[in-house]
Formats: C-alpha cells, structure tokens, sequence
C-alpha cells in the first residue's frame, strides 16, 4: 500500500508551493492581482476582522432572502474545532453550512481557483479565510496545507466530492475523493457531516444569486449531522485503501441524513 503522506511531502518538495517560497510572499502582499494555486499565498493564518464584517452584512441580509431550517447544530463542537463535509450542489454552498454558525470562531473554506482570477474576489478571498483548489487535479501539497490548518487549530470546511454534481437538481452525491479521506484521517478533530438542500435553487449552476418567485420563497435546509465514528480506521497506517474507506463513511453519514425527496424549489 502507498503512503500517501511520503507522496505528500514528495509532491511538496518538488513543486515548493506551501508558504515558504519569497515569490508567494512577494504575490500576497501586491494586493489586488489575479491567483492561481501557484502564486497563491498558503498561509496558515485566521483572518478575523473582515469575517466578522463581511458576516454580520450576511447575516443581517439573508433572513430577508431566504428561509432557512437548521438542524443538528448541538452535533458542532462548543470551540467549533471540526472538519465540516457537506454534501456539493451549488457555489452558495459554503454561506449555508457557515450562516447558522455565527458568530462561532471563523473557519477556512476552499473554493474554485477559476474565481480567483478576479481580482476583487483574489483580494477578499484572502481576507476571508478562502483558499484556492484546482478541480480534477491532483493537488497533495493543498491537502498538506488544508491538514496542517486544521492540526493548528483552524476549523475547515471541504467538500469530500471534490465538485458540484453534474445535475445539482437531482442532489445526488459524487464519488468521494481520496484526498477528503487522507484529510480526516490525519487529523485528530470531529468530522461533521452536513446535508444541504435549497442552495442549488438559490444560485443554480452557471447563474447568478435568486431568491426564486420572491424574497424567502426559497427554503434552505441545513443538517448538522453527529461526528463520523473514525477511531478504528484513523488507528491504521495513512494508505490510499484506507482513504478510501475513510470518505466513504463520511458519505454515508451525509446520506443518511438526507430528507425524503423530492426536491423542489418551492
């Protein structure tokens, strides 16, 4: 079997993208510039200030948008140390699983690195906790850098499939990644599973923002689910078999709290 952690440190010895090269630290402080997961800054550091602003903005606006039904939020550690995995149907995703949480202590998210080619979005990703990952590619040193975040203390959010589905509509889940699996095996913290239904009809794929027929037509459904059980399988040696093992449990944990369909906007 493969240690996944020793092709890890490999990958992050040949390519010297995690934190320490002077050409990232030069790139992070020029500001307003358009990223890609080569140039980006991967630092392992909470940004406090601008969460909390841009949050209380969210938090103040979208209860006139959107409904919401929150369930589960007693599973969530008290200091919020835990992995989020929600299921992925929607770039709206993220605000869902992080709305009820405020003002817990912040955590980092991950998204798209084609949305940090923006330049506004590239300066306020930062600001905001958010780092880039490139879809379909095998990125182990943004997986190194995503376990040291949360072995630091950070609360992480990541999505186990790795991309929205391809018909977000039908809200089914992908394969699970093997990355996802490494992540909560390496790292000692509750593994929260969550259900999210509503937010592929807030921002469907490829189209802005709505809030359907009028303000608060659309429900958004959020589902803490208790901690993933993964004592037996983070005792065994880091393997790709065992990644795998890992991330299916965790599928199986958000499928489980999945609500009857079927799923409509209204």
């Amino acid at each position: 079997m493969v240690d996944l952690m020793h092709e890890i440190r490999e990958n992050v010895s040949s390519t010297g993208n995690i934190v320490t090269s002077s050409m990232n630290n030069a790139t992070h402080r020029r500001g307003f510039v358009p990223e890609t997961i080569e140039t980006y800054y991967y630092e392992k550091k909470t940004r406090r200030l601008l969460y909390y602003i841009f949050g209380t903005i969210i938090k103040g606006i979208f209860p006139f948008m959107y409904r919401f039904k929150v369930e589960g939020k007693r599973n969530i550690p008290k200091n919020n140390h835990c992995i989020f995995m929600p299921n992925h149907v929607s770039h709206f995703d993220s605000f869902a699983v992080g709305y009820p949480l405020w003002p817990k202590p912040p955590a980092h998210y991950i998204a798209d690195e084609k949305l940090f080619k923006n330049r506004f979005f590239a300066w306020m990703a930062k600001r905001i906790n958010v780092f880039p990952i490139r879809k379909g590619a095998k990125q182990l040193y943004v997986v190194k850098y995503a376990i040291d975040l949360v072995n630091s203390g950070s609360t992480l959010l990541w999505y186990p499939e790795g991309q929205r589905h391809k018909n977000p509509k039908e809200n089914k889940l992908n394969k699970g990644k093997l990355g996802s699996g490494l992540i909560a095996h390496q790292t000692k913290v509750p593994i929260i599973p969550v259900f999210l239904h509503g937010p592929e009809f807030a921002m469907p794929v490829g189209k802005a923002p709505t809030w359907g027929k009028c303000p608060r037509s659309i429900t958004i459904t959020i589902k803490y689910g208790k901690p993933v059980y993964l004592d037996d399988l983070r005792a065994l040696p880091s393997s790709k078999e065992v990644s795998k093992l890992v991330v299916d449990r965790i599928l199986d944990a958000i499928e489980d709290l999945r609500p009857e369909g079927p799923y409509k906007m209204y």
